[in-house]
């Protein structure tokens, strides 16, 4: 005979899809009339951009362009120049099945790029990019409890886990006009970087309430015969509302906005013979939704009437999900013994890698990022300089964990100080966010059958005397005796179900 169990559902979140593409960019240069010969080539850079990402028959599809960028020195003025080049790609990512519910997340990272002039006009360029793609679902998974019978007895345990209760993603564009004042005007980009900062977040009855910060850096020339450079930054906030089924203001939120890409057009304003630029900025908002949730499942049972076999299912569950944020300020001296600087035109931080490392329960967050520089000797020679930065800190986190994750990590702002001709100190301002959670395993019972060819053999006295230790628990007892544990606590008068001393109990049998 099988016994009845009862089986709950609880929201877990399943990596349906987690795999790594690489994409080939080759593309051959011809500059057009318009631009200057080149002389020496500072920089060559890959800037993958994704537009649009769905799924579709199985399969999902990632549909984007690959910029290349290249900084040079000109051969007429040895002025600083840039000329960019993008060439389309589509990554298509075979799936077993489409999920219900999921959201896509997909990152990018440039793996090398070889830039080759054949002449000084004409180049070929070389290079991959890794594009990560990853598909989160939301699976169910099964808790069991007890259906009352009469013959079988149960321990229930009681255990807190989050359900992932909500799972919503939504691509939206943001226009905005950015009036260059107090500077010269923009006759060129050379370098810009966009990044979107979620500045507050609010969730009410199946809607979110995001508000966030784009911020804008570029590095521009201000005149194409002198060659001057200029830099600016601008920063400006935006509002949007989300839905996203089954959140409330109870919800532990897990969210995320990327920038999946931007444009700009350069528009000269007459009247005030400044400049204006108009910003084009793609991006994706994610969020992970998730409710505290108490289960009742079985930590143990007996039948009084037979002999019975236990099926159990390890349980590891996730729980008390928390996001904490961490401001780091790495300092480190560059030294260039080939080269004297008289000024650092630029400076900026590329390709940051950083992962948490735990050891002997302390954290570390431990990676490097590149530093850029754009400098020029006392001779007046433009060079492009780039050095790797080691950062190792340890987060001062309100609590413990059990497991953690680095949701996101960026160089916030990057300063530098010339210490002699050869030597720069840098100042580095990184921002890292981490996901904390807890993880509660168990191993209850999920299924019990009575062996109804082994009943229990029952004594003819209807009370049994135990001489029980000190530390022996009521359920250890009856399970021994095949009696109720309720029965054995009333008879005893017992409040405890653990004893804090050796006594006699009358055991009381069914």
């Amino acid at each position: 005979m099988e016994y009845n169990f009862l089986k709950h559902s609880v929201g877990c979140q399943n990596r349906f899809l987690d795999t790594v593409n690489e994409q080939i960019v080759d593309v051959d240069i011809t500059l057009p009339d318009y631009c200057p010969d080149i002389e020496k080539i500072l920089k060559c850079t890959l800037i993958p951009k994704i537009y649009t990402r769905s799924i579709s028959g199985g399969q999902l599809t990632v549909d984007g362009e690959s910029l290349v960028r290249i900084l040079y020195c000109d051969s007429l003025k040895h002025n600083v120049r840039v000329y960019t080049q993008t060439v389309p790609f589509t990554a298509n990512f075979n799936l077993k099945s489409t999920p219900e519910q999921y959201i896509i997340m997909c990152d990018t990272k440039c793996e090398y790029i070889n830039c080759r002039a054949l002449s000084p006009r004409k180049l070929v360029i070389h290079g991959a990019f890794s594009l990560s793609a990853k598909v989160i679902s939301k699976e169910l998974c099964g808790y069991y409890s007890f259906d009352e019978d009469s013959d079988l007895i149960v321990k229930e345990k009681y255990i807190e886990v989050s359900d992932l209760c909500a799972l919503c993603q939504e691509q939206f564009s943001v226009s905005e006009d950015i009036t260059i004042s107090n500077k010269p005007p923009v006759e060129s980009l050379l370098t810009y970087d966009v990044s979107a900062d979620i500045t507050d977040l609010k969730s009410i009855q199946n809607k979110i309430m995001l508000n966030a910060e784009i911020t804008l850096k570029a590095m521009y020339l201000s005149d194409l015969e002198s060659g001057n450079i200029e830099h600016f930054s601008y920063a400006f906030p935006i509002s949007r509302v989300i839905d996203c089924e089954n959140i409330t203001d109870e919800t532990m939120n897990v969210p995320t906005l990327e920038v999946m890409s931007c444009d700009f057009r350069i528009r000269h304003d007459q009247l005030n013979d400044g400049s204006m630029l108009n910003l084009d900025v793609k991006l994706c908002f994610s969020d992970l939704g998730y409710a505290p949730k108490k289960l009742s499942v079985v930590d143990d049972a007996y039948s009084t009437a037979y002999m019975i076999e236990l099926e159990r299912n390890l349980v590891n569950a996730e729980c008390e999900h928390s996001c904490e944020s961490f401001v780091h300020i790495q300092k480190s001296s560059l030294h260039l013994e080939s080269l004297e600087i008289a000024k650092v035109i630029d400076i900026h931080s590329d390709l940051l890698s950083l992962s948490p490392v735990v050891s002997d329960s302390v954290l570390s967050l431990c990676g490097k990022t590149s530093v850029c520089m754009l400098v020029e000797d006392k001779e007046g020679v433009v060079s492009y300089i780039e050095r790797s930065v080691e950062i190792d800190f340890k987060p001062q986190l309100s609590r413990t964990f059990d497991r953690v994750l680095l949701k996101n990590a960026e160089i916030r702002s990057l300063s530098f100080r010339l210490v002699d001709d050869s030597t720069v100190e840098i100042r580095a301002e990184l921002k890292a966010e981490l996901l904390l959670c807890d993880v509660i395993s168990a191993n209850p019972v999920v299924g019990a059958i009575a062996l109804e060819d082994k009943p229990l053999e029952k004594d003819d006295c209807s009370l049994i005397l135990y001489f029980a230790d000190k530390g022996e628990s009521t359920w250890d007892i009856a399970k021994a005796y095949a009696t109720r544990e309720s029965l054995l606590m009333s008879e005893n008068s017992l409040e405890e179900s653990v004893l804090d001393c050796g006594k006699m109990l009358l055991v009381p049998t069914e």
